[in-house]
């Protein structure tokens, strides 16, 4: 590493460059099984989760909340995000076996090694991005939904939050262009393939020092953990505060006497609004503790970011104690991507009504009686007729 630091180091000040595929056989096998133990079972069990998740949210009643595009966002993202990590970590693995004419994957592992090799790991972190500040605009949008309720009923269209997202994932695109245009070059010769920079991956020099000792520990780690956590705060808030009056009663008891030619004529506003309030805050509950479970599971992000800092500081290499950390933050990472598939469920009727279906058909199964436990369809009770109008999902 080199002795100066800043931006006043010199620009061939060599980087403290250590891989362990190259340098250090010993950490790379062993980084290699712990692979093997966590991340692929966990991978793969979010994999799963996440795709009957999505035939969850994806088949939800037709509503024009922009809830739903922010959810479907996060769920897209986090089963990309699982799929990309899993082939950046195991691909290069299955090549290293794989360098024969002879070998069954060598043509696709000739891929990887000329074209994938240093793009995949790229693409990796830019999928990682999105998907934080994903989970950022959520967080915002939820506390602004409920701390201005009359205004999201009309503005939090589906089209508002498409163009929030595009607006989001463009900034996400700028921002890692970098890592493309600047760490990584076309070469033709001997034969056509990306390879990667040395003057801005393996020299310390000043792109690299502002770029990933700066500002990428500032915008990936630091300003999106705050984010959630200020907004989350601010929901939890406007939820304590709002404890007692459900939105101010939204005028609609301001009728007192009137003329009810019908039974269920003034049952269906007030019925209606209740449930739509029950329904928006467990999905603030939920969405909450989607971003709990974010902050929780990438704090170690935050511990890995100050040890860098600190090696800067001190001009040391890393240790083997933190490349490990590093590997563990990726499996906790992986396993918030997988945990929020069960919020994605939890947060539509489905499973609800899924498990009472199966109750009541195990009811009838076991009853020995002739005469079947009534549906609820045949209940004409004016109760009954509310919900059924108002069972709808926010």
């Amino acid at each position: 590493m080199s002795d100066n630091y800043g931006l006043f180091f010199p620009s061939h000040s060599m980087v403290c460059y250590h891989e362990p595929r190259i340098h250090d056989h010993e950490l790379y096998f062993q980084l290699r099984n712990l692979n093997l133990l966590l991340l692929l079972p966990i991978a793969l069990i979010g994999i799963f989760c996440n795709a009957c998740a999505m035939v969850s949210l994806y088949r939800p009643p037709k509503i024009t909340s922009g809830v739903f595009v922010y959810l479907k966002a996060l769920l897209l993202l986090d089963h990309v995000m699982l799929t990309t990590t899993l082939a950046a970590e195991f691909f290069p693995q299955i090549c290293d076996q794989h360098h024969m004419k002879n070998h069954t994957f060598y043509s696709a592992c000739m891929l990887e090694r000329r074209f994938l090799k240093y793009t995949m790991p790229r693409v990796e972190i830019t999928i990682h991005t999105l998907h934080v500040w994903t989970i950022a605009t959520l967080s915002a949008h939820r506390y602004w939904k409920i701390s201005r309720p009359m205004i999201a009923r009309l503005q939090d269209t589906v089209s508002r939050a498409r163009t929030m997202l595009i607006v989001m994932f463009c900034m996400v695109v700028i921002f890692r262009l970098p890592i493309f245009l600047l760490e990584l070059e076309v070469r033709s010769y001997p034969q056509l393939r990306i390879n990667k920079r040395i003057a801005t991956t393996e020299i310390l020099s000043t792109y690299r020092f502002v770029y990933h000792s700066i500002l990428d520990p500032l915008f990936f780690n630091i300003v999106p953990f705050l984010w959630m956590c200020i907004f989350s705060l601010l929901t939890l808030y406007e939820i304590y505060k709002s404890r007692h009056n459900t939105y101010q009663h939204l005028a609609f008891d301001h009728p007192k006497q009137t003329n009810v030619t019908h039974p269920l004529a003034g049952c269906f506003p007030k019925k209606a609004e209740l449930i739509r309030q029950k329904q928006e805050l467990r999905a603030t509950f939920l969405i909450v503790a989607i971003i709990l479970l974010y902050l929780c599971f990438h704090s170690l992000k935050l511990f890995a970011v100050g040890r860098k800092w600190q090696l800067l500081v001190r001009r040391e290499c890393p240790t083997r104690k933190d490349y490990y950390h590093s590997h563990l933050s990726d499996v906790l990472s992986m396993i918030s991507a997988s945990v929020n598939a069960f919020v994605f469920i939890a947060f539509t009727n489905r499973l609800k009504k899924y498990i009472r279906l199966l109750l009541r058909k195990t009811s009838r199964t076991l009853s020995n009686s002739s005469d079947p436990p009534m549906s609820p369809k045949t209940v004409t009770s004016y109760e009954s007729g509310c919900n059924n109008h108002f069972n709808l999902n926010i």
